[in-house]
């Protein structure tokens, strides 16, 4: 299989056959904000709406179809992330369950306990710690991106982590950079001091097994919305730790489980979507999406190279990667190339988008950040070439 030409499955996502006004289709190169959905995302969607639409814990047909769903869908979503059925929470968005969880995991902190985070990450698994920690007293260190190698400098964990630390905040995969983690740094300097893990894999999710339990990790949130899926967030935790913290709910909560950390009826049309997402991407399988993206990568990467005045703010080769890329075109900012490339039906995104460490570590202001465009399986080496053929022209207007 390669990319020269349509993923098999291409025809399978609506929202890529729509066309601009030059009769082409459109680019949809801002996959890390968002992939398109599947038909059958669509339709499950759809049809929960169509035949069910009931809450659960009625007596009644449609409301027991509802709490069947949810039961298969737990059980989908832990075997696709390597968790515990009982310990997988549905909520509005990864960011919300995040700062939900926070909020309970504050009420263990004191005086002089540590938090550690790390510079590759999305503020979404920043910002909720330095909230807890303002709150309480607790110091959060960060574990430093080397801004030449753009990699995490894990000499500076081994710094950071030590007997006061409580929990250790890591991504799986950069949103902006794209460089992938390995959790077992982490997972060990957990170990040895005491601490929980809590992992982003909201950038991975789309592009290898998250394998939750593998790894030893605690906690771990994704957003379907960037594997193919609808709009929502999904947290996957140990059940025991779930039932050890007092999460914020109604005083008619469960007393245990995944519910009690519901504040309030889940997206229920979305998790039905969520289900078919995951049916998806077991049909498709990971070692095709893999190859198909690692040959994206390579002729991603041959392109960018041959760009006079473009600077890539990445790994400069296939490893340890992902086919997201941060650039800056020389004399150009960011804002304004992501608006010439939306003229020519090539959507990308431009900003920190929301990492904020990672845009400091790299020593960019903020107001400006990088063009991020980014791709997934169901692109074509076409919509490489379009992208940056587009950029290549823009970069070289720019020149005297």
């Amino acid at each position: 299989m390669t990319a020269n030409a349509p993923f098999p499955s291409v025809e399978r996502f609506p929202g890529l056959r729509r066309l601009g006004g030059d009769k082409r289709p459109f680019v949809h190169a801002d996959a890390p904000g968002g992939t398109h959905v599947t038909d059958s995302v669509i339709e499950a969607m759809a049809n929960f709406q169509r035949e069910s639409n009931a809450n659960p814990h009625r007596v009644f047909a449609t409301s027991l179809e509802t709490a069947g769903m949810l039961q298969d869908t737990r059980a989908a979503f832990a075997r696709f992330a390597g968790g515990d059925p009982e310990g997988i929470v549905f909520g509005a968005n990864t960011t919300t369950l995040t700062w939900h969880f926070a909020r309970a995991f504050q009420q263990t902190l004191k005086p002089g306990d540590v938090i550690v985070c790390t510079q590759l990450d999305h503020d979404a698994n920043v910002a909720p710690w330095l909230d807890i920690a303002q709150r309480t007293g607790a110091e959060v260190r960060f574990v430093r991106l080397d801004p030449t190698t753009f990699e995490l400098d894990l000499r500076s964990l081994e710094s950071a982590a030590d007997k006061r630390t409580r929990l250790i905040a890591f991504t799986r995969s950069s949103n902006l950079i794209g460089t992938t983690v390995s959790p077992e740094p982490f997972v060990e300097a957990a170990k040895a001091t005491g601490a929980i893990t809590y992992a982003d894999g909201v950038a991975a999710a789309a592009h290898f097994p998250l394998r939750q339990s593998y790894w030893g990790i605690d906690v771990q949130v994704c957003s379907p919305y960037k594997f193919f899926g609808p709009h929502m967030g999904v947290l996957s935790a140990s059940p025991r730790l779930l039932d050890r913290l007092s999460p914020d709910h109604v005083r008619a909560a469960p007393l245990a489980g995944p519910r009690r950390w519901e504040t309030g009826m889940p997206p229920l049309a979305s998790i039905a979507g969520l289900r078919a997402a995951i049916q998806y991407i077991r049909e498709v399988g990971f070692t095709t999406i893999r190859g198909s993206e690692q040959a994206l990568l390579s002729h991603a990467l041959d392109a960018i190279r041959s760009i006079r005045s473009v600077r890539l703010h990445g790994r400069d080769d296939t490893q340890g990667r992902e086919t997201t890329f941060a650039l800056n075109v020389e004399g150009i900012s960011p804002h304004v190339v992501a608006r010439r490339l939306a003229a020519e039906g090539i959507f990308v995104s431009s900003g920190h988008n929301y990492a904020v460490e990672t845009v400091r570590a790299l020593g960019l202001p903020l107001t400006e950040g990088v063009v991020r465009a980014g791709f997934v399986h169901y692109h074509t080496l076409e919509d490489i070439d379009r992208t940056f053929s587009a950029l290549a022209r823009i970069a070289e207007s720019a020149r005297p």
